[in-house]
């Protein structure tokens, strides 16, 4: 596919109805990808387009926008015109207004049942007041992300980066382009609803878990500290040239080869290339070394030294970036992940481009947002005489969302795998490929769980005959085969693009490597955070003044929630085009997606909208902030003149009357001193009596929860909403994890499954494959099989 090529999703079209950069996101990928998508603007204009330029210009090109009052008869007629001719309508008010406005699902599908409703919330299904704004912050702060974020300080930390957000757009892209999949076989248009809540836990799927009889939590509130307790090394170091280095030992002998390296090896005994080498905890003298002398060895040279030396001996190395530096990046522009749009408020921006490459081309051609001025002139482009993509009017289909879609999945740890994990979730059948040895992953059960639910695992060599022959079985068997191998090694096996079409020419193919199919790093190792900080996130998480710090919504989930999209769209086009495309997804262009808030002008090189984060990781301003209270924290978000007015006589502060704060220029002129004026407000009272009276003036507030894991995924309201799934285990007991993160009408709920003990289906996917038990037998015994 060239650049100026119609997209994956050209002729689909969509109104979006959204608010705050979750829906946002969510047109702005099918605007890449070759839809039509037409914004609707409350009157006055988006807000967010004032309060965060560049977000708006990022999430927004490619679009059709103008103001229209959905209150108003005239604007209630409008849209129903457009909603006759679109395919996809996308919302985000909260509970209750899509309904006042008569755009919810029920009334929408009685007048147009061919169109897939869309709606992301604050909260979703919940105990959450249904007025409270669903501000990213505040997510967070309900959710108990500001307790797991590493800081420079003790929990809460205010998170940088609105992953809440980028994680809720995806899951609705998972849901509305799986929709639209099904529709194509039963011409009916569902309700696909997900929540910033949702898009949270997500990420936090990566740390969480939890089990009667073991700890399958990556974290605890005990331990979670800075000191490394496992043969694990993942973080960031000065070097002497006060740069910073990310390094993470996950690959096998990764660890024994960065102590060799730094002369620690005298130090840490060898794991003698376990393969759970991740998973051997350290004594109290090897902890030592690694506090003390690991960092101490990174000042000694500068950091070019060091990406030289441990990339020769084959450990991760990847330098820490500034927000924006990326965009210089050589391996970045042979990715395509640099567009410049012209934006019609900015001008010219350098902004990430779309992540996702279909058939080895470039990215797709992007253009800024074409605003409308007369809401009468709103129309799709080409009339409303066209073939209505991926509908096929037919007998209902009552079963899950995927269900009849089959994938092959090569890969290993999380990013890759846990895309095909969600497409399990929505009833796709997903066979794991691993080695005998098993996936690295494994030796950190917490996340191979996560990574693995919902799968059955079938341990073997494929460099035997037999393991040809049950490859070539499986390939003509799957619709979609997956790997994140580093370049050549699938080749190696076998199962590189060219193999896998020439046994099965039906079989989407996608790949998703670290650093990208060809570039300067293509063979670099890669993994998470290391890449997030290569793309700035590290110092975002940090805040100002500050050395990198771990980010916690990085793309080892939001890369396989992107792979799950790309998945999806792949199969959209064959189901249209009738060919399987080659599908690319690099972690690096995933890393990328979490900083595509971030712009540069392509003038003077100043970037925007980074560094936002104050230096004690409190929050972004006075109004988007944690406050200490007189016996805790509380979290507060006001955006509107509405919101700041009542704060303003909430606290006692009275500041919204002082002219230093009277517009949204002063106020950033005067952020300091508004800060110092509420925190001393906010220290006289305890947390619950600032909740109860910031509630009565309608100012939105949350308490940061505390260490949330077990509290959250025990949560009966959780188990029943199905975001948390409940499941007896041999030797755990019962195991909670999380389950559905999104919600679609029509489609059944598939049983949750537990991940696949190494090997747990071998017999049974052998036998598929036509082995004869005695072979079966045999295979085991010589150690082909497990």
């Amino acid at each position: 596919m060239s650049a100026n090529e119609p997209g994956p999703l050209a002729g689909l079209r969509v109104v979006d109805c959204s608010r705050e950069a979750a829906g946002a996101r969510i047109g702005g990928f099918l605007a890449d990808y070759g839809a039509d998508v037409v914004r609707i603007e409350p009157p006055g204009g988006d807000p967010l387009r004032v309060r965060r330029p560049a977000e708006h210009a990022v999430f927004n090109r490619g679009k059709r926008c103008a103001e229209l009052d959905l209150r108003s008869p005239d604007g209630a007629k409008r849209i129903d015109a457009l909603l006759t001719d679109a395919d996809v309508v996308v919302c985000s008010w909260r509970p209750g207004v899509a309904e006042r406005l008569g755009l919810g699902y029920a009334q929408l599908h009685e007048r147009h049942p061919h169109l897939v409703h869309v709606s992301v919330t604050g909260f979703g299904p919940s105990d959450v007041d249904p007025a409270l704004p669903g501000y990213e912050a505040l997510v967070h702060a309900y959710v108990g992300t500001m307790a797991e974020q590493l800081g420079h300080r003790p929990p809460p930390i205010f998170e940088a980066l609105p992953f809440a957000s980028v994680g809720a757009a995806h899951l609705a892209l998972v849901g509305l382009l799986g929709a639209l999949y099904r529709r194509s076989f039963d011409g009916i248009g569902r309700a696909v609803e997900t929540s910033l809540v949702d898009g949270a836990l997500a990420y936090l799927s990566l740390y969480w878990g939890d089990a009667d009889n073991a700890q399958l939590t990556a974290r605890t509130k005990d331990d979670y500290t800075t000191v490394r307790a496992t043969r694990l090394v993942t973080g960031s170091f000065r070097c002497a040239d006060d740069e910073y280095i990310g390094v993470h030992t996950g690959a096998v002998g990764g660890f024994d080869r960065l102590m060799r390296a730094l002369g620690l090896d005298v130090h840490i005994r060898s794991s003698d290339g376990s393969a759970a080498e991740m998973g051997i905890r350290l004594t109290e003298e090897e902890k030592r070394v690694l506090d003390k002398e690991l960092p101490a060895a990174f000042l000694t040279k500068p950091r070019d030294h060091w990406v030289a030396v441990l990339t020769e001996a084959d450990v991760c190395v990847v330098p820490q970036l500034r927000p924006g530096a990326v965009f210089d990046e050589e391996q970045t522009r042979v990715n395509g992940m640099v567009c410049t749009v012209d934006d019609p408020q900015l001008g010219p921006l350098e902004q990430v481009a779309p992540p996702i490459r279909f058939d080895r081309g470039p990215a797709p051609s992007v253009r800024g947002e074409e605003r409308v001025p007369d809401p009468s002139a709103l129309a799709f482009a080409g009339g409303p005489e066209r073939e209505r993509p991926w509908f096929a009017p037919g007998p209902p289909a009552t079963g899950p969302l995927l269900d009849g879609v089959k994938i092959l999945d090569l890969g290993a740890y999380f990013a890759g795998p846990y895309g095909s994990r969600l497409l399990a979730d929505l009833g796709a059948q997903v066979v794991k490929l691993e080695p005998t040895s098993g996936d690295p992953l494994r030796g950190l059960a917490p996340l191979f769980r996560s990574a693995q639910a919902g799968k059955r695992s079938l341990a073997m060599d494929l460099k035997t005959d037999a393991g040809r022959r049950v490859l070539d079985h499986l390939v003509r068997w799957a619709d979609v085969v997956h790997h994140n191998m580093r370049p050549g090694a699938a080749e190696r096996l076998g199962v590189g693009a060219a193999d896998v079409a020439a046994i099965n020419p039906d079989a989407i193919y996608l790949y998703a490597p670290g650093w990208g199919s060809s570039g300067p790093l293509r063979d670099r190792q890669s993994f998470e955070p290391m890449i997030s900080g290569y793309a700035g996130a590290g110092f975002e998480a940090g805040g100002q003044f500050n050395e990198p710090l771990y980010p916690l919504g990085n793309a080892d989930p939001g890369g396989g929630l992107i792979g799950a999209v790309a998945m999806l769209t792949a199969l959209l086009v064959r189901r249209r085009e009738g060919r399987a495309p080659y599908v690319e997804v690099p972690q690096l262009n995933s890393a990328l997606v979490h900083m595509a808030h971030i712009v540069r002008r392509a003038g003077d090189r100043e970037v925007l909208n980074a560094g936002r984060l104050d230096p004690l990781q409190t929050g972004f301003s006075a109004l988007e902030r944690l406050y200490e209270t007189a016996d805790g924290w509380i979290c507060v978000v006001a955006a509107t003149e509405q919101e700041i007015a009542a704060l303003s006589r909430a606290t006692g502060v009275g500041f919204a009357a002082l002219d230093r704060f009277s517009s949204p220029a002063a106020r950033v002129e005067n952020d300091y001193e508004l800060a110092a004026l509420l925190d001393d407000a906010f220290r006289t009272r305890p947390t619950e009596e600032w909740l109860a009276a910031l509630g009565r003036a309608g100012v939105p507030a949350m308490e940061p929860r505390p260490y949330n894991n077990a509290a959250f995924l025990r949560d009966p309201a959780n188990h029943r909403s199905r975001r948390v799934a409940e499941c007896p285990h041999p030797t755990l007991g019962r195991v909670r994890e999380f389950d559905q993160l999104l919600r679609v009408s029509d489609a059944a709920v598939v049983p949750h499954r537990l991940a696949p003990d190494l090997g747990a289906h071998s017999d049974e996917i052998l036998a598929e494959c036509g082995f004869a038990p005695e072979e079966i037998r045999s295979l085991r015994e010589q150690g082909t099989v497990r």
